[in-house]
């Protein structure tokens, strides 16, 4: 489905995209936006907001979830106090 806006098409992005980069993700971590693209025929753009809906971000060229578990957030935040009582 495409919606015109300013004289561009923008294309809404349905689950099965959003379930599809997922997919791609999961399968190779160091996948660039660019070859997700490439493979589901949809634009950077387009995997890039599916990206941001997943919650994935890139840290030292992997996909990872930026989203922390109760328990990795609490391991963390013990890091953080150690850290700063050490300082």
């Amino acid at each position: 489905m495409t919606h015109k806006h300013q004289g561009l098409a923008h294309v809404v992005i349905n689950n099965a995209t959003i379930s599809a980069v997922d997919e791609l993700i999961r399968q190779n971590r160091r996948i660039t936006t660019r070859e997700i693209a490439a493979e589901l025929s949809i634009s950077k753009g387009t995997v890039h907001r599916s990206r941001q809906k997943l919650g994935y971000g890139k840290v030292c060229a992997q996909w990872v979830s930026m989203h922390l578990s109760e328990n990795q957030e609490t391991a963390r935040m013990g890091v953080c106090l150690t850290q700063q009582f050490l300082h």
